[in-house]
């Protein structure tokens, strides 16, 4: 790929080695740096089209491998190179293409790594491009500035900055109110990362009119990606919610709903759906009304993930037992547990668990059943020595410190 050679045999050169490495045939560092650099090349040419497809491939390449990112990002010339691709062209129809390659080759360059993140939003100028791209007349450049957005921010300094000042809020909300499937996945995708709880567009975008309505019906989509979406910036914005948040959150997708999103055949799906339930489940007199009303239809959907050791990852199991932590804070919701036998010897089986996460939250919520300042607390203490619970979390004083100091506060709670 010596750079004397016809530049189109360069880029066939390119191409044919970046699939070849995407199949993982090529692992020799030095090739993987002469195809990247390239790569690079071709991004730079003075030909609109070559370095159309020099950046399509540099996407192709460094998309989900941190290492060549970081080379890529060395490069002194790449990145205002690509900031470029947004000036207009001669050619009036080729220009979207470009700007939608460069959000792709931005979107990957950033995808992993807070220092190249702020390289691009800081010495780019990327922002203001990324606000017009939200808003562009071409499908395809507003998919490619999504994709850019999300992967800018995955940055905790950003999303509190230059996005927040920037209110991409705004033309998001937009875009995930279309009819177009993929801009909806990946604006979706994007509005979970503004609905985490350390980035102040959060409440921004609660505080505008139907952003609850919008969220649940992502989770009725047909498209399974989109669903996850809407369940993950659910459950986003229960963490730490208020009552009032949680109660209209609950008005629009209800209790039986997330349970059945629970026992939906994805495994990413149902553990967010399992985060979400556990962030409904954390006040204790809430906790009492939602297990009047549904005890019966929670216990029926979460107690078997915990009995089928084999059917369900540990990630799943750790889940289920830490919704049963909150239920266990709930002063009529404790009763309700310990009346389930087959419950209490699943949180007796996994407190000899090798997992020591899984230990940790079956001690947990064996610490929640049995507090003494709790009516009935007797009654559950003796039932549970009864069972063995007592004994076996005296073995666990053994155990590694950050299982023996939950034993231990658990013990101290039996009479």
């Amino acid at each position: 790929m010596r750079r004397d050679k016809y530049i189109l045999v360069q880029y066939n050169a390119a191409k044919c080695l970046t699939n070849l490495f995407r199949l993982g045939a090529i692992n020799e560092e030095r090739s993987k740096t002469q195809i990247l650099d390239t790569i690079v090349y071709l991004c730079l040419s003075e030909d609109i089209a070559i370095k159309h497809i020099g950046a399509n491939l540099l996407h192709e390449l460094i998309e989900q491998n941190s290492e060549l990112q970081l080379w890529a990002s060395y490069s002194q010339h790449l990145m205002r190179g690509l900031s470029r691709f947004f000036v207009a062209s001669k050619d009036p129809e080729f220009s979207p293409r470009l700007r939608a390659a460069a959000f792709k080759a931005f979107a990957a360059l950033g995808e992993t790594q807070e220092d190249i993140r702020k390289s691009i939003i800081e010495g780019e100028n990327i922002i203001s491009h990324l606000k017009f791209g939200l808003q562009d007349d071409s499908l395809e450049v507003q998919v490619a500035a999504l994709s850019c957005l999300h992967s800018l921010s995955r940055s905790v300094k950003q999303l509190r900055t230059n996005l927040l000042d920037a209110e991409v809020w705004e033309p998001l909300l937009k875009l995930i109110k279309t009819d177009d499937d993929e801009l909806v996945r990946t604006s979706s995708r994007t509005l979970c990362n503004l609905l985490l709880d350390f980035s102040p567009s959060k409440d921004i975008l609660l505080e505008q009119e139907g952003t609850v309505e919008l969220l649940s019906k992502l989770v009725l989509n047909s498209d399974d990606e989109v669903k996850l979406n809407g369940v993950w910036a659910l459950m986003n914005i229960t963490y730490k919610a208020n009552s009032d948040l949680r109660s209209k959150i609950l008005s629009h997708f209800g209790v039986l709903q997330i349970l059945e999103t629970v026992e939906d055949d994805c495994p990413k799906l149902k553990i967010k759906a399992l985060g979400l339930l556990r962030n409904i489940l954390c006040d204790p007199d809430e906790v009492d009304r939602i297990m009047t009303s549904h005890g019966r239809e929670v216990l029926k959907t979460l107690v078997p993930i915990l009995t089928d050791l084999d059917k369900w990852s540990d990630e799943e199991q750790e889940q289920v037992l830490c919704v049963f932590i909150n239920i266990a804070t709930g002063h009529i919701a404790k009763d309700l547990l310990t009346e389930r036998d087959d419950l209490l010897l699943c949180l007796l089986r996994f407190l000899s668990h090798l997992n020591s996460q899984l230990q940790i939250a079956a001690t947990t919520c064996i610490t929640h059943l049995v507090k003494s300042e709790d009516s009935g607390c007797l009654e559950r203490q003796n039932k549970l020595k009864d069972m063995g619970h007592f004994k076996e979390l005296q073995t666990l004083l053994g155990a590694r410190p950050e299982v023996a100091d939950r034993a231990k506060i658990a013990l101290q709670y039996f009479q």
